[in-house]
């Protein structure tokens, strides 16, 4: 056969080939089409099912949705007409309609942290977490050319006394507070103290960046008599308003004015969530004054403010949301430091031999063991500590009793949590270092730079985006565990409030589990559909803070 003749024929066939090749390759996509538009709408049928059992939309008045439409078409009107004329605009003013939102979400988060942890507690803790960081800036004004390493240790190490004492010779300021004063300044004076003063501090100085230290100075003196003010209002708790003045107002005073006065092309969007805030007030009006009936949903805030009862009416998600806001803590301080600590030693410290590649294996098979695994890793590792809880062993002459974490306590079900993100949370960790140019580490040790410090400085400023991102979807995944908890926690499941770490608590999976099979149908149908849409709000919000975490270190990079 000719050289010609066989080229012909190869031809032929590559052209025969990728005929059928195409044809094959446009009926799997329409089927991946298909398969995803039908997962799509299943679970949006699911969800709208859900939301229906949740709010009972249809028990509303009439009325009730005309004031509702009136108020959508209003607010759709100002967005067309600024998607008309300035883009920039429509983001601008969607971003002042999430620092509200974002703020009532914060301001939530604090009043269960506030009823979770006692007064005096959080007041004990607070002093003793005030003297280093005072330490640290008299430190730095004192001595301004002072090294890191010695300031650190002048840190760290007022930071331990006061906090922890001298064991058998001094007390820490938390103990002594909670054993020895009888008198504290009341709940005002706390977060007074506690929170306005860092957050005008930080108000003033990003100012003092942006303008000039009497700028600076004039802003951080706004907030605080912004803070002082709340005492002379009538409406709200002194505490309570404090806390939506810090949380809601101030953000959203910084973002109108930092918009107006650095952005001046697209400050017209501030418009947006203007419309938005006032239409909402008008239509409560309207409601208010002519006794419209909103739907009466079984997801209100009687709901998230009240404890569990018999009665489905009258039933609450209250102490889950505190003991799942208290095990997110846990998981937070324990996995994310030594993940982030791991992934950081095995990408740039660790040799690469078969004992690294072991350890890689093994981190990349247990981030795919099936959760309830982890449950019996926890109930044996933390409460039973590994068959040695209950038995004694003798240290100097002095005998020592081992005992686990009281069983279905906060810190134990928080721990086994964290045991199942660890692996996510390396995972991630190291594909986030690994996306760093190696280019910027070489130019980092060809000048001169030591390995901590080319990591500190080059390596995980740019890491930092995908590791947090990465950490709070995993933390996203913790929220809705229920295996591990069923394991370490519903052997003991209370429906009290959890006052500390080592109380029994319960969890919102944990608490939506015991609705499913409850046998009044109000329980099976409104308030567990209630209690799902609840920790759905939660994923979502825990996934847009990783999305503008990530696009804000991104936008700084």
């Amino acid at each position: 056969m000719s050289t010609e003749s066989a080229t012909d024929e190869t031809v032929g066939e590559t052209t025969n080939f990728g005929q059928v090749s195409r044809t094959r390759d446009v009926l799997f996509r329409y089927l991946l089409l298909a398969a995803t538009l039908s997962g799509l709408v299943s679970l949006g049928a699911l969800l709208v099912n859900v939301m229906i059992d949740a709010l009972r939309p249809f028990s509303a008045d009439t009325a009730w949705y005309l004031v509702l439409i009136a108020l959508l078409v209003s607010v759709a009107l100002v967005l067309m007409y600024f998607r008309a004329r300035n883009r920039e605009a429509v983001a601008i003013g969607a971003g002042g309609l999430f620092v509200p939102i974002a703020g009532l979400f914060t301001a939530g988060t604090l009043f269960l942290l506030f009823d979770a942890i006692p007064f005096l507690v959080r007041f004990a803790w607070a002093a003793g977490i005030a003297v280093p960081v005072a330490i640290f800036f008299a430190h730095r004004i004192v001595v301004p050319d002072a090294s890191l390493r010695s300031r650190t240790i002048v840190v760290l190490t007022v930071g331990f006394v006061s906090l922890f004492g001298v064991p058998s010779l001094l007390p820490g300021i938390p103990e002594y507070i909670q054993f020895h004063v009888e008198t504290v300044p009341n709940r005002y004076a706390t977060v007074l103290f506690t929170l306005a003063l860092p957050i005008a501090v930080l108000v003033g100085r990003r100012f003092e960046s942006l303008e000039n230290r009497r700028i600076g100075l004039l802003t951080g003196g706004l907030v605080i008599l912004a803070s002082l003010s709340v005492v002379f209002q009538k409406v709200l708790d002194p505490d309570v308003a404090l806390l939506l003045v810090l949380t809601v107002a101030v953000p959203m005073g910084y973002y109108v004015v930092t918009t107006s006065s650095y952005r001046p092309e697209a400050r017209s969007g501030l418009v947006i969530p203007a419309v938005v805030i006032s239409g909402a007030l008008v239509g409560y009006l309207i409601v208010s004054e002519f006794g419209i009936h909103g739907p009466e949903a079984w997801l209100d805030m009687q709901f998230l403010t009240s404890l569990p009862t018999s009665v489905p009416e009258t039933t609450g998600l209250y102490p889950a949301l505190v003991g799942s806001l208290l095990l997110m803590i846990v998981v937070v301080v324990s996995a994310f430091p030594l993940g982030v600590g791991a992934a950081v030693y095995l990408e740039e410290y660790a040799p690469d031999n078969r004992y690294t590649r072991f350890i890689q294996i093994n981190i990349a098979n247990l981030a795919g063991v099936p959760s309830v695994v982890y449950g019996l890793l926890g109930l044996g590792l933390f409460i039973d500590l590994g068959g040695f809880s209950g038995q004694t062993i003798s240290v100097g002459g002095t005998t020592i009793q081992l005992v686990g974490l009281p069983t279905g306590s906060v810190l134990a079900g928080g721990l086994a949590v964290s045991l199942l993100i660890l692996p996510i949370v390396i995972i991630s960790s190291q594909e986030a270092i690994r996306s760093v140019p190696d280019s910027l580490k070489q130019a980092s040790y060809g000048m001169g730079a030591t390995r901590w410090q080319t990591v500190k400085t080059v390596v995980l400023p740019r890491a930092i985006p995908g590791i947090l991102t990465g950490t709070i979807l995993s933390i996203g995944r913790a929220v809705g565990e229920t295996a591990p908890l069923i394991m370490v926690l519903a052997p003991t499941y209370t429906s009290r409030l959890p006052t500390s770490l080592f109380d029994k608590a319960g969890a919102m999976p944990l608490q939506v589990y015991n609705w499913a099979f409850e046998i009044k149908p109000g329980f099976r149908h409104g308030v567990l559909a209630a209690g799902v849409v609840t920790m759905l709000v939660v994923l979502l919000v825990i996934n847009s803070v990783a999305i503008i975490v990530r696009n804000k270190y991104q936008r700084d990079s």
